[in-house]
């Protein structure tokens, strides 16, 4: 029920301003960068350039998670530091719009778990399972029924799954996409599940007023029954954001987004593989260097546990 009410939520969000659309630079391509889920395709909201022409997007993520969750007869650790560059490729030619997103990933035993707690006390936030687990650690785990169905115990990096999709504009605000998410990473470095991943979107955005705009994203991902988590993944995934964009001038814009899925691992009771909520705050200086803007951002689990405990992140881009 719960589901179904956010599903008819976010769609009515969406739906109401289709009248009103107008094109904005707005959004964050952000997503729940829990280490066990990134080789599925979760898609996100993607700004593209008002006319024809590209968009190159350098976005850099740096996750630190320490989390310890137990229900029935389920058991996971999550101790470990994630690092992700995702070159973002972005093409228009009239209503016609086209995307390409190249991963990297690395998972490590991290350097911040001391100054994540310092931020934490700062801003009176959560620490979770942080006091219990070893600093600067990686320990992952994912036990089920008495089995272990994912275990990582040493760091890795690698290539991880490229996506590509095919949008179209509707309407001048609002866009639909299909897209498709390579096996290009691999199961044995965990930067992918060596399976064909499909998903389909639409996006909307428009302006409130000369200073504001507001855009949203939902849609559906269909996750490839492969790799480490064979047998175990939903057959579908409902993916939902939505966020607002604020200029205080002409040089420096606000944003506060917030990004949801639903539960991913079947017939799981763990927070961490059910419906996932957090938000992401930004700044963006689109004067800072010629031609370019640039978006510095970090994200909270608003549903505790459902997402990392924080992610750090940065894009550089730039239209020509």
């Amino acid at each position: 029920m719960k589901q179904t009410s956010a599903i008819a939520l976010l769609t009515g969000m969406l739906a109401f301003t289709s009248s009103h659309a107008a094109n904005t630079a707005a959004g964050l391509a952000t997503r729940d960068l829990n280490p066990i889920l990134q080789p599925i395709y979760i898609p996100a909201y993607t700004p593209f350039g008002s006319g024809d022409g590209w968009r190159i997007d350098h976005s850099v993520y740096v996750t630190n998670t320490s989390q310890l969750e137990s229900a029935g007869d389920e058991y996971l650790a999550l101790d470990v530091e994630n690092y992700r560059y995702e070159l973002g490729l972005r093409y228009r030619r009239d209503n016609w719009l086209g995307q390409v997103n190249v991963p990297f990933i690395a998972n490590r035993g991290g350097e911040l778990d001391g100054a994540i707690d310092s931020f934490h006390d700062l801003f009176g936030l959560p620490d979770g399972d942080r006091k219990d687990l070893p600093k600067d650690d990686i320990n992952v785990e994912y036990i089920r029924d008495g089995k272990v169905e994912y275990s990582q115990d040493r760091s890795s990096s690698g290539l991880a799954d490229i996506s590509i999709a095919l949008g179209y504009q509707l309407t001048e605000g609002t866009r639909y996409f299909v897209g498709i998410e390579l096996p290009t990473g691999s199961e044995s470095d965990y930067s992918g599940n060596e399976a064909f991943d499909f998903a389909t979107w639409l996006t909307h955005a428009m302006p409130v007023n000369n200073e504001m705009s507001i855009y949203g994203l939902f849609g559906v991902s269909f996750p490839g029954d492969d790799g480490n988590l064979q047998g175990l993944l939903v057959d579908e995934i409902w993916v939902a954001q939505l966020g607002t964009q604020y200029f205080f001038n002409d040089g420096i814009a606000g944003t506060v987004q917030l990004d949801w899925h639903s539960q991913v691992i079947d017939d799981s009771d763990l927070k961490a593989f059910g419906d996932s909520l957090q938000i992401q705050l930004g700044l963006g200086f689109l004067k800072l260097f010629d031609d370019h803007r640039l978006d510095l951002f970090f994200s909270e689990d608003i549903k505790v546990e459902s997402a990392p405990d924080i992610t750090f992140g940065l894009r550089l881009a730039r239209e020509f």
